[in-house]
Parts: structure tokens; C-alpha cells; sequence
């Protein structure tokens, strides 16, 4: 299929989804593309050459104009055919390959594309939410083999895990010959929750009101009841959380072959090999951060090794399990149904293979813990400067709220967890060592993204680590 899209290659650099940031493009190639029957949309894939030799691989879903090719996002209702190719289970031929689009959880008799309109919500992909009922993402920047978010909702859809948005179909190319790649996942389609709640500004939400009912009179010694009653709301949720990350390790971590359960989804030992790489990760971004002025992170280094160390002691560190990899508050909404997680697809800036890797579930565990740190601190954000005298009233309203969070999260995850799953380890300490693992790598991620991004929020992730170094094993 012959198509000029010279003119949308070039304005690439300027997409919120374009993965080369500031990288000028030296070259690029249509892999293959295909049109659509009947209508004038098609599909390409694209390669992209940087100067620096890197190449990209790029899904461009395409409409025809007056004035050529242009992205099919510029007039999202023209993407509305695509539905019907995916309740018509259609298969478009491409140079190379062919583009198979299925739809097994749509209705032949009642296909959706009445309306379709832009997500808006992203920034790595992009999406339309179509009659109010489902909503298609389209992955942009691609990799050759499945794509984690396809992969594990349809696993888990196929599962019957009921806190995912569930699959209804996806698009996939598959080449023919040696000019195609062999795989690559192009996009999904799931059902749309409407009138739900982001978990994050739900979080926000509600930790406003606890702030605004936190009174100067209010005694140090009655903020553990204060909050617990105050936030019982949002404590609540956040049992259930707890509750429903346990559920989903359970169901990836199923350990009898099933039609399900791919072989690559079957939960293997966490070998202790595998934590001594995770600390040397650690040590070598402290490093970088230390070599370029991060001096705060000089004192804490002898306490991030003996941590290492003793997790390196343990002699069952439980099962490594395919799992969500970039979880918290922002990847879970709630609904009229209660939580439901989103987005398995990782962090966008790591390999395939990266993302697709089994992880100790403590992983999905300490991005949430995380979260909840962050949640309280940005409201702290919102009423005044570090230091400032609302911040430092409100300071241990938020450290308060915090630890309840944390335990109360904790508490309902191990309920189901050691009660269904055979993945953890079974004694306290064992465990504890392991999560403190995961969160100092997590708070450490954080300090390097929050230094090249945010530095005024430095402190969150930094005063983070202070209190995993130093918090004692009960």
C-alpha cells in the first residue's frame, strides 16, 4: 500500500506520545500498512531512525484527507469503522503481514460505533471512549512481541477477575515474511467505567477534608483515633484495595497449569541472585545522584547496604509472579462495582522484555505504599511551603494518616494473600526485609525522577527513604 505520510513523520516530535523526546529524527521507513474496507482509515507501522542510531518502532492509525494522510486522531469519529472490524473479526493484508482485528466480547447484533470521542487521559497512548460503553486504546510507541496490557487483561479476563475493565477486543499485526515483524500488539478494546473516580484524585479528595477538619486544639495523643475516624471513609477503600491486590496476585499467581495461565505467566522461586541485582540497581542510582550534587543521599548509603544485606539472608524469599509493575493510586479507579485496576502495560520508558518480567509481588505492594506518601504530601502541597507553619501543623496529620494507610493496606493484602496464595513468605520478618527492599528501590526510582522533573518535590520521595531506613522490624 503505497502512502505519503511525510508531512505527519515529521511531526512526530511534537506528539505527547512521541518516546524520543529533544532526539532529532534522522530518518524512518513504513514497515507495513494496510487500508481499511470501504472507508478511507488504515493502519501503519512506522520505523524511526534517531541521529544517535536508536530506532522506534510507532503504530500510526491513519485517515485519509483533501490534503493527504493525516493521524486519525484529528477526527477521532472517523475511527468509529474500527469497531465494526473488530465485531467482524477482520483481517486486513498488508506488504508484509496482515492486521487481524477480533472482538470476542462484542455483539454482532448490537455493534458499538454510534459515537466516538477522544479519552484525553493519556500521555503514552491514545484513546476513544465509543458509545459511552467501551473504550479503545491505541498503543503508540510499539515493540516486536505482546504487549503486557493485552496480555494479562485478557488473561485475567479469561480468568474471571472481576476488578479489571474487561476485554473485548484487540488489534494485532503478525508478519509474513522476513521485511515484517513478527508480532506486534497494535491495540485493545475494554469496557469504559463511567461515573468512576480516578484512585488518586479520590485519595486527594479526601485527605482535603481530614486536613480541613484538623484543628490546632486537637491533641497529639488523639490523632490516631482523629484519623482513624475522620478518614474512616477512605480507610475503608483503602482495606478494600488492600483486598483486591492480594486477588489479583492470587489469580497470577496460579501455579496449576491451566488454558488461562500461559507458561510464561506460571509463578518461579525469587532466587536471591535476583535481589542482589535489584541492590545493585539501587547502589548505582545512588550513585549517579550522589555524582551530580545529591549529597542528602551520602548519609543514608551504609543504611541502603545493611538493608541489601539482610534481605540477601533470607532463605525463602516466595515466588516471583507476573504482576502489574507500575502500580498506584493513579492505575486503580473506583466504581459502582468497587476497585478496578488499570493499565498492565509498565513503565512505557522499559524494554518489553522488562515489563513483561515476573516480580516479587512485593513490587505492586510498595508502589502503592508509596502512593499513599504521596497522596498526603501533595495535599500538604496544596496548603503552604515546607516549613511554613500550616505545613508543619498539618505534618503529622499526614504522617498519621500515612502509617494508618499503610496498615490497614497491609493488613487486608496478607489476609488474602497467606490465606489463598502460596507466593509469600510465611514469617513476619522475612517479608518485612523484602518490602523495605522494594520500597527503598521505588523511593530511589523517585528521587531520580522527581530531581529531573520536579525538584520541589524532592522532599516526598527523600524523606520516604529516611523512614524505610530507620523503620524498625516488629
Amino acid at each position: 500500500m503505497g502512502i505519503d505520510i511525510e508531512g505527519l513523520i515529521l511531526d512526530l516530535p511534537n506528539q505527547r506520545w512521541f518516546g524520543a523526546k529533544g532526539k532529532p529524527i534522522a530518518s524512518w521507513e513504513i514497515v507495513d500498512a494496510a487500508e481499511g474496507p470501504g472507508v478511507d482509515v488504515a493502519f501503519a507501522l512506522v520505523r524511526i531512525r534517531l541521529e544517535d542510531e536508536e530506532e522506534q518502532l510507532y503504530s500510526l492509525p491513519l485517515m485519509r484527507t483533501d490534503e493527504g494522510w493525516a493521524d486519525a486522531f484529528d477526527d477521532v469519529h472517523r475511527l468509529r469503522d474500527i469497531c465494526r472490524w473488530l465485531v467482524h473479526n477482520t483481517t486486513l493484508e498488508g506488504d508484509h503481514g496482515t492486521f487481524r482485528l477480533t472482538g470476542p466480547g462484542l455483539d454482532p447484533e448490537d455493534p458499538p460505533g454510534i459515537d466516538a470521542r477522544p479519552a484525553g487521559f493519556e500521555q503514552t497512548n491514545t484513546s476513544m471512549i465509543v458509545d459511552d460503553t467501551y473504550i479503545v486504546k491505541f498503543f503508540r510507541r510499539v515493540q516486536v512481541g505482546p504487549n503486557p496490557e493485552l496480555e494479562l487483561t485478557r488473561l485475567l479476563t479469561n480468568a474471571g477477575f472481576e476488578h479489571i475493565p474487561p476485554h473485548v477486543g484487540e488489534a494485532v499485526y503478525e508478519g509474513s515474511d522476513e521485511e515484517g515483524p513478527e508480532r506486534v500488539d497494535l491495540l485493545i478494546a475494554t469496557n469504559y467505567m463511567k461515573d468512576s473516580e480516578e484512585g488518586w484524585s479520590f485519595a486527594l479528595r479526601k485527605l482535603r477534608d481530614l486536613y480541613d477538619e484538623a484543628d490546632p486544639a486537637d491533641a497529639r495523643e488523639d490523632l490516631p483515633f482523629l484519623v482513624e475516624e475522620r478518614s474512616g471513609e477512605l480507610l475503608r477503600w483503602i482495606d478494600q484495595l488492600g483486598d483486591v491486590t492480594a486477588d489479583l496476585h492470587v489469580t497470577l499467581a496460579h501455579e496449576e497449569p491451566s488454558p488461562e495461565l500461559e507458561p510464561e505467566i506460571h509463578p518461579e522461586p525469587l532466587e536471591t541472585t535476583e535481589l542482589k541485582e535489584l541492590g545493585e540497581s539501587v547502589h548505582e542510582a545512588v550513585d549517579r545522584l550522589i555524582a551530580v550534587g545529591l549529597k542528602e543521599l551520602e548519609e543514608p548509603v551504609p543504611a541502603i547496604e545493611e538493608k541489601f544485606a539482610r534481605a540477601l539472608e533470607v532463605s525463602d524469599a516466595g515466588l516471583k509472579i507476573r504482576a502489574h509493575n507500575d502500580y498506584h493510586l493513579g492505575q486503580v479507579l473506583l466504581t459502582g462495582r468497587g476497585w478496578m485496576i488499570l493499565d498492565f502495560e509498565g513503565e512505557p520508558a522499559r524494554s518489553l522484555e522488562e515489563r513483561r518480567s515476573k516480580q516479587s509481588p512485593f513490587k505492586d505492594v510498595a508502589g502503592m505504599l508509596r502512593s499513599f506518601n504521596y497522596a498526603a504530601t501533595a495535599v500538604l502541597f496544596e496548603r503552604g511551603r515546607p516549613g511554613s507553619e500550616e505545613w508543619e501543623r498539618l505534618q503529622p496529620w499526614a504522617d498519621e494518616w500515612e502509617r494508618v494507610a499503610r496498615e490497614r493496606f497491609l493488613a487486608a493484602y496478607l489476609t488474602r494473600a497467606q490465606t489463598e496464595g502460596r507466593f509469600l513468605p510465611s514469617d513476619r520478618e522475612t517479608w518485612t526485609l523484602l518490602l523495605d527492599a522494594y520500597e527503598i528501590d521505588k523511593a530511589v526510582y523517585e528521587i531520580e525522577y522527581e530531581r529531573a522533573h520536579r525538584p520541589e518535590w524532592l522532599r516526598i520521595p527523600l524523606r520516604g527513604l529516611q523512614n524505610v531506613l530507620f523503620r524498625e522490624i516488629e
